[in-house]
């Protein structure tokens, strides 16, 4: 590695997640004049970790616009730079009929979500469903729901494959601290991976409310958001009885996910903050 970059000379050097310890960085400071950044994409979940490996960084990249005014606090320069989709894996296709179901959910049981299918399991076994993660026997009502659960992961091709079958799924937020790793409580404002993994695939998702999610989409145009419990039974007995509104809602999220929120679009984003933001280049093309 310091040997290409003695060779390359970077401006910028990106970090993922970290996996770089914090010698290593040290050191590459010490032969490179390139300005080197943390980009982690898991905040405000593992925010006390990524304070620890922030200190030989010169700067951080953030997938959360909470957290940015944090890490300014630390005296560190902070980008916020959203997640989004890769259109290879996630798209629009037919599916074989084991895909089919009116209701999908996709992702591991952390607490709120093992709240909300527990008190779901009477409402949803009148309905054909699929839950798919890992960790789901923790449900109270496991041996109710186990016909219709796969308790483990399974990778983007087969995930790919239940959005594009599903009818509607179900998108719901962690909660900030549900690792215990978010010690100051920082709220979460901009939605998950799986928003736009969702959209691309054109499929119809109800999705937990979150503060940036206005920034994304156009609210009740091109995707529908749902506060409590009361709400997201309501809207899933409302959708699954208009299909053409439903597929109305969903081929305008696709629209708005493949004109903005690509990685190839967050990518050039990324470039553009990086010019003005780490280098000071005056007038950055975005």
């Amino acid at each position: 590695m310091k040997r290409q970059v003695r060779l390359f000379k970077p401006d910028i050097i990106l970090v993922l997640r970290g996996s770089l310890p914090p010698y290593a960085i040290k050191q590459l400071r010490k032969i490179s004049q390139a300005q080197i950044g943390l980009w982690e994409v898991d905040d405000p979940y593992n925010f006390r970790n990524h304070i620890k490996k922030l200190p030989p960084y010169h700067f951080m990249i953030t997938q959360d616009s909470s957290c940015v005014s944090y890490y300014r606090r630390l005296k560190k320069t902070c980008l916020h730079l959203p997640l989004a989709v890769n259109p290879n894996l996630y798209h629009p296709f037919k599916v074989p009929k084991e895909y089919q179901y009116d209701i999908c959910f996709i992702g591991s049981a952390l607490p709120i979500r093992l709240k909300y299918f527990d008190e779901l399991t009477p409402f949803l076994l009148k309905k054909n469903f699929i839950i798919i993660g890992q960790w789901w026997e923790q449900l109270k009502n496991y041996n109710k729901l186990k016909p219709h659960i796969i308790n483990r992961t399974i990778p983007p091709s087969e995930v790919a494959k239940y959005y594009n079958g599903a009818k509607i799924v179900l998108n719901i937020h962690r909660t900030p601290n549900d690792i215990n790793q978010n010690h100051l409580n920082i709220p979460a404002y901009t939605p998950n991976n799986r928003t736009f993994d969702i959209a691309a695939c054109r499929a119809f998702q109800l999705i937990s409310r979150r503060r940036d999610l206005k920034k994304f989409y156009e609210l009740d145009e091109e995707i529908i958001s749902f506060k409590r419990l009361r709400d997201l039974k309501q809207k899933i007995e409302y959708y699954l009885d208009h299909d053409e509104e439903r597929n109305r809602i969903a081929s305008q999220a696709y629209e708005r996910t493949m004109k903005d929120h690509t990685y190839s679009v967050r990518l050039r984003y990324l470039i553009h903050l990086l010019e003005k933001r780490i280098l000071g280049k005056k007038g950055a093309n975005r």
